[in-house]
């Protein structure tokens, strides 16, 4: 497939690990973009300490929130890009979904009898909002999902149609 993925067989077990996009130069960027942004966020936040009006820290007050928040995200997406992975098991009694970072992570697992099948996630976003959402900072670009009795679990970010189909039709077939 390609070196982000790895598929192994073995006896009625099947374990697919997808390895997280990144690209180093896009790495830089946005370890730059981290340290820049901590700086402004910094010197905001001691700001908030100043004798300053109610009005005006209020503005810090909520500057600092956003700023937090963003700083989160992209913290997220920088370790993401750098240590991520999934990991799809497909046992004779379910299909265990892994997303970790580095050795910490977050285990899902669904029983054989509630999955209907694979297919490709189909976002209900309009087009404004999935530009928004493609960018190389935001974790979201499910290509996959998981079609329970009830609900979808996407999964498989930033994949290739092409690695998407065989992975698709290699969980589909184990399920079986």
């Amino acid at each position: 497939m390609n070196k982000r993925i790895e598929v192994v067989k073995e006896e009625g077990k099947l374990n697919i690990l997808i390895r997280a996009y990144a690209v180093e130069q896009k790495q830089k960027m946005l370890l730059l973009w981290i340290v820049l942004f901590s700086i402004c966020g910094g010197s905001i936040f001691t700001q908030f300490f100043g004798d300053y009006d109610a009005g005006t820290k209020v503005f810090f007050g909520v500057y600092i929130a956003f700023w937090l928040f963003f700083e989160f995200k992209v913290i997220y997406a920088y370790r993401w890009r750098k240590f991520g992975a999934e990991r799809i098991v497909v046992e004779e009694d379910g299909l265990i979904l892994i997303k970790t970072i580095g050795k910490r992570g977050i285990t899902q697992k669904y029983k054989s009898e509630e999955i209907k099948n694979v297919s490709f996630f189909k976002n209900p976003d309009g087009d404004f909002v999935k530009s928004m959402n493609t960018s190389y900072w935001n974790i979201n670009k499910y290509v996959l999902c998981l079609n329970l009795e009830n609900n979808q679990v996407p999964f498989g970010i930033d994949l290739e149609n092409k690695a998407a189909k065989k992975i698709m039709n290699e969980i589909n077939s184990a399920l079986k």
